[in-house]
């Protein structure tokens, strides 16, 4: 088993133990998280961030366990255009609602664009927002692209190491469709359009990452910025169906981007994906 092999197992590994370990306990107590619950599975999405600080310490030492946690707070060269790509999945559905106002329909309420899947629902605004930055947005990132995807990238460039990560990634959410209401209401048809959106979205994710020079900052915001704006109560229906919809256009984008460039070096690969 080669290094980065035993890496990727131990990784996957503990995060599983760790995410699946509390989601099927709730399950295991019939606990379903929807909106008026006071149980949350947001605990679980941590997993990787608590797995790839565990495995780079353990088989890395501190520089590299301080390398990654800097990377949290990396503020990119080109900071003007990450905010921009931050604020995009917002500001469709700003116009999404405007859209809708000017055809006669209601603008939602402020608690109805914070009304967040496993927040609870007195929660306020502010401690909602950095809830979800953390648990969601760190909780995955720091795991599935600081430290997956960062160590796939130079072997098998960002075509390749998107596809090896994207069906663990996946997988990952697995017990979620006997938790959260939101995940039980997929299953069925729309379970295939949910896989296939993830499979673009990791896409999207890749290209943010090798864009914004590896910031984990930038990709757990706009991690957040998007799930804010299509798994809210707000965001139900035809905002959420028009948002997911572009971003899964523009991941099939990046996807034939990154397929042009994977017959050559993964370095240079890298270099001219972004």
């Amino acid at each position: 088993m080669s290094t980065l092999t035993m890496r990727m197992v131990l990784f996957y590994g503990l995060t599983l133990l760790l995410s699946w370990g509390y989601w099927l306990g709730l399950i295991a107590q019939n606990i379903v998280v929807e909106p008026g619950s006071t149980a949350s599975h947001l605990p679980g999405l941590m997993g990787p961030m608590i797995a790839a600080f565990v495995i780079t310490l353990i088989l890395d030492g501190w520089t590299e366990l301080r390398s990654l946690a800097a990377r949290c707070f990396t503020i990119p060269d080109n900071w003007p255009a990450a905010i921009m790509a931050i604020a995009l999945p917002p500001v469709l559905l700003l116009a999404c609602y405007l859209l809708i106002v000017a055809s006669g329909g209601a603008w939602p309420s402020l608690q109805a664009f914070l009304d967040y899947p496993g927040i609870p629902q007195a929660t306020p605004a502010l401690a909602s927002l950095v809830l979800v930055i953390v648990l969601n947005g760190y909780g995955e990132e720091v795991g599935w692209r600081g430290f997956m995807l960062e160590r796939l990238l130079p072997r098998l460039g960002p075509f390749r190491a998107t596809l090896l990560l994207a069906p663990m990634w996946l997988f990952w959410h697995l017990p979620l469709f006997w938790l959260t209401r939101p995940m039980m209401d997929m299953l069925g048809p729309m379970l295939a359009g949910w896989a296939i959106g993830l499979l673009l979205g990791a896409f999207v994710f890749t290209y943010l990452y090798v864009t914004f020079s590896r910031s984990l900052l930038v990709v757990a915001l706009w991690h957040t910025a998007y799930n804010l704006s299509v798994a809210t109560f707000a965001a139900r229906g035809l905002p959420a169906a028009l948002i997911s919809t572009l971003v899964m256009l523009l991941g099939l984008w990046v996807a034939v981007h990154f397929w042009r460039l994977s017959g050559t070096n993964p370095e240079q690969a890298e270099e001219q994906a972004q």
